[in-house]
């Protein structure tokens, strides 16, 4: 049932009148600002006339779980706690650590709690948690969408391209892109007496060690790079907006220069809101084309992911491709590949591609990899392996194990992308059918490649 246009009931279960707080299961929206689940939970929690808790929890045993993103992850808990404070919320934060550590801990707190608020977030865990919360818990549930400029629900199916899904946002554009306005909770829950011995105290001196704790995967160290939380995602927006937008129409596509935004990880973890950031960049003086081509990105071709990932239930395999790219994989299935990599060799970056091997080594040793080059290393990918179903699943696990942007709604449009997704059909050719060709020599000369490829080495 939806309530409004980023907020939707999962269940039929009424408000407890005798729930001593309303509790906000913050989940993929980790900022206190511009975050339209805990505004709707403020506003719930004054409605009700009760102390709003929120509650942030984090498993060892989610698909792909490392050093690298749980420390991304951590170094945003204290400064949220502080401005949670601020705000008169209690916010309690736990780290599951292993398969004897404290478990079902949402559920423990929605045992005394009016209503639930939650994070709509389209793909991966979230809609399973969502699902599993609304049909367990005794209270009403409400799921609310805070992922991007425009809300989902405008969109009541799968868009096919851009070129279908633009001009229905730039129709909403001037109504959605505003400041959204902030609130403050009448009853603060500051020392509120909940029952949270799970509850873990996480500084930045810490973190480290509470990682090493965790049963999860050790062999992905934290990135060197890019650091968690809101503060550290204005900073660089901030670099952004002030010394690389300018320019941005043109060094976007410059690997070997600082010319892109590097603000993915940020937006994927929800430290930052698109709005913010689009707000950021629509008042900048900087040429208009430059604020264009980056708007173009983040609301249009982002919101075409979301809007993919919401209405197309097979997002995550070929499944989700139009029919005429099923049809050409038919018909150049048996083709011969020149060269076959196994997993380990892709992995490691040992391919005859010294560029590819650059891209390689840029996603493992940092946790991003430029967008310019990221079709590329999924369309050689595709030559690479045995057949589209193996390219496939290498895409997924690689940018997934290793991109701190991973696990996203672009994640999967961009790799669904490299097989035909959102584009048209091209010339015949082997393997690829009518799939868009790329190859190393030829994105390679738009570009200082020996550059790239030698900052990649120096990492």
């Amino acid at each position: 049932m939806r309530i409004n246009e980023r907020v939707v009931q999962l269940n039929d279960k009424p408000i407890n009148n005798k729930g001593r707080y309303v509790l906000y299961w913050m989940q993929m929206f980790k900022r206190t600002h511009a975050n339209h689940s805990l505004i709707w939970a403020i506003r719930k929690a004054n409605e009700l006339k009760r102390p709003l808790v929120v509650y942030e929890g984090l498993k060892y045993y989610y698909p792909w779980a490392s050093d690298r993103i749980h420390t991304f992850i951590l170094e945003g808990v204290e400064e949220k706690r502080r401005e949670f404070e601020r705000l008169g919320i209690g916010y309690l934060f736990y780290l599951q650590k292993d398969a004897s550590s404290p478990k079902n801990t949402a559920a423990q707190l929605a045992r005394d709690a009016a209503m639930i608020v939650t994070d709509d977030f389209p793909c991966f865990i979230i809609p399973e948690h969502n699902r599993r919360i609304a049909e367990r818990a005794e209270i009403a549930v409400h799921a609310v969408d805070s992922n991007g400029v425009i809300p989902m629900s405008k969109f009541d199916k799968e868009e096919y391209a851009a070129y279908t899904i633009r001009p229905k946002i730039n129709k909403m554009l001037d109504r959605h892109l505003v400041p959204v306005p902030e609130e403050t909770v009448e009853i603060p829950s500051l020392g509120i007496d909940i029952d949270c011995s799970f509850e873990t105290f996480v500084t930045a001196e810490n973190i480290a060690g509470l990682v090493a704790e965790c049963d999860i995967d050790h062999s992905v160290p934290p990135s060197n790079i890019y650091h968690g939380g809101t503060a550290n995602g204005r900073k660089r927006l901030d670099k952004f907006v002030r010394d690389i937008l300018c320019n941005y129409n043109e060094a976007r596509n410059k690997p070997d220069r600082d010319g892109s935004s590097r603000l993915s990880a940020y937006l994927h973890f929800g430290f930052l809101s698109p709005i913010e950031v689009a707000l950021a960049v629509r008042g900048a003086d900087v040429p208009q084309d430059s604020k264009d081509a980056f708007l173009e990105e983040l609301i249009v071709r982002r919101e075409l992911s979301y809007n993919m990932t919401r209405h197309n239930p097979h997002y995550d395999s070929l499944a989700a491709l139009p029919p005429w790219a099923q049809k050409t994989m038919r018909e150049h299935a048996g083709d011969e590949r020149a060269y076959l990599y196994s997993l380990e060799q892709l992995e490691a970056g040992e391919t005859h591609d010294e560029l590819w091997n650059a891209c390689q080594r840029e996603m493992v040793r940092t946790g991003e990899m430029h967008n310019y080059v990221r079709m590329l290393w999924g369309k050689n990918v595709i030559a690479w392996t045995p057949n589209y179903e193996t390219a496939f699943e290498t895409l997924v696990h690689l940018n997934n194990k290793y991109c701190l942007d991973g696990r996203n709604p672009n994640s999967y449009t961009g790799i669904l992308w490299c097989f035909g997704k959102h584009d048209r059909p091209w010339f015949e050719r082997p393997v690829f059918g009518q799939m868009r060709y790329m190859t190393s020599a030829s994105t390679g000369k738009k570009f200082d490649a020996k550059k790239y490829i030698e900052w990649t080495k120096s990492l």
